[in-house]
C-alpha cells in the first residue's frame, strides 16, 4: 500500500518522540454488528447488510527525518507497522462515517437492516487511494514548514443481491473531485509537531461516504429495492 513519510531536516529526537507517543491507537471494536438493528421501526422491506469491505492506501501521519530513528522509535515493529496502524485507523473511521449515513438515510426510507433472512442483501467495497502534493516548503529559524493538498482517488462498489435479482454499480471516486489541505509544522527546538494530515484524511474520507451515498442513493430507496426483490 501506498503512503507517504514526509522529511523534514531539523526535527530532533525528543520532537519525534513526543510525536510517537501522541499517535492514537487503533480501536479495539468490531464495527460489523453496528449495522444490525439500524433502520425503520416500521419498515417496507428488510434488507441484510454485510460487512464494509475497504482497502486504504493513504498518506501516514508521521513526521521525521532519519527512518533508521524512525524504525528504532516504533517499537520494533516497524514503519510498516505504523503504516499498516494507520490504515486501520482510517478504514475503521470510514466504516463509521458510512454506517451513520446510510442507516439515517435507511431509516428515512424504512428500509429495516438486519444481518440475515431478508429478500436482499446490500454489499459495499471501497478501494481508496489518498494522494498528497505538496505546495509549500519553508524554513526559518524557529520551524519547518511544509503545506499542500490531499486528493482522494479510488472506486466504490455495490451489489444488491437477491435469490433471484442484482443490482451492481461502480462509482469513480475521482469524479468528486475531492481535496482538502494539509500543513506539518516541526519546530526546531524540539517542540509539538503540528500535523494535520490526519484530520484533512478524515475530512476526505467522510467526504466520500456523503458523495457516494449521494450517487447511488435512488438505487437504494425503498421502491427500487422492492422492485428488484419481486423480480
Amino acid at each position: 500500500m501506498f503512503y507517504r513519510t514526509t522529511v523534514f531536516s531539523s526535527l530532533s529526537y525528543s520532537a519525534l518522540c513526543a510525536l510517537l507517543a501522541s499517535m492514537p491507537l487503533v480501536a479495539d471494536a468490531n464495527s460489523d454488528d453496528s449495522w444490525l438493528g439500524v433502520g425503520s421501526e416500521d419498515p417496507l422491506i428488510r434488507l441484510a447488510v454485510a460487512p464494509v469491505e475497504i482497502e486504504i492506501e493513504a498518506p501516514t501521519p508521521l513526521t521525521g527525518n532519519n527512518l533508521e530513528l524512525l524504525l528504532a522509535l516504533s517499537g520494533g515493529g516497524g514503519l510498516g507497522e505504523i503504516r499498516e496502524k494507520a490504515a486501520r485507523e482510517f478504514s475503521l473511521y470510514l466504516d463509521q462515517q458510512v454506517q451513520r449515513r446510510f442507516g439515517d438515510f435507511f431509516e428515512d426510507e424504512r428500509v429495516h437492516l438486519v444481518d440475515n433472512r431478508a429478500p436482499l442483501t446490500l454489499h459495499t467495497n471501497f478501494d481508496i487511494a489518498i494522494r498528497q502534493q505538496i505546495v509549500d516548503i519553508r524554513s526559518t529559524r524557529d520551524y519547518d514548514l511544509e503545506k499542500g493538498t490531499m486528493t482522494a482517488y479510488g472506486k466504490f462498489r455495490y451489489r444488491v443481491q437477491g435469490a433471484a435479482a442484482l443490482r451492481e454499480g461502480e462509482v469513480d471516486i475521482a469524479d468528486f473531485k475531492l481535496r482538502a489541505r494539509y500543513s506539518t509544522r516541526a519546530p526546531k527546538d524540539g517542540g509539538v509537531v503540528e500535523d494535520t494530515t490526519r484530520q484533512a484524511t478524515e475530512r476526505l474520507l467522510e467526504e466520500i461516504a456523503e458523495e457516494v451515498l449521494d450517487r447511488i442513493e435512488d438505487e437504494l430507496e425503498a421502491d427500487a429495492l422492492l422492485a428488484l426483490a419481486r423480480r
